[in-house]
């Protein structure tokens, strides 16, 4: 039977899954994005064909999901190209 981990082991362990949680959060935040912008792009639809009011809200919802998904995708091939 072997004893608790130090801080030392959890740390280093911490350390080693590092890449795993980033290209999680990259995957998370592009797909998310991609979410955004489409369901924005598609409530802009649905407002210009009914009629009703303005889509300015859902303009900046489209802006802000392709800012995430363009600004993901340029932060993992930066990340990518400095890790190797």
């Amino acid at each position: 039977m072997t004893g608790s981990q130090g801080l030392a082991d959890v740390l280093r362990g911490l350390i080693e899954a590092v890449p795993i949680f980033a290209y999680l959060i990259v995957v998370l935040t592009a797909v998310m994005g991609i979410f955004l912008a489409g369901y924005g792009m598609v409530r802009i639809y649905q407002t210009s064909t009914s009629g009703e009011g303005s889509a300015g809200s859902w303009i900046i919802a489209t802006i802000i999901g392709s800012s995430m998904t363009v600004s993901t995708i340029v932060i993992a091939q930066l990340s990518y190209y400095f890790a190797s």
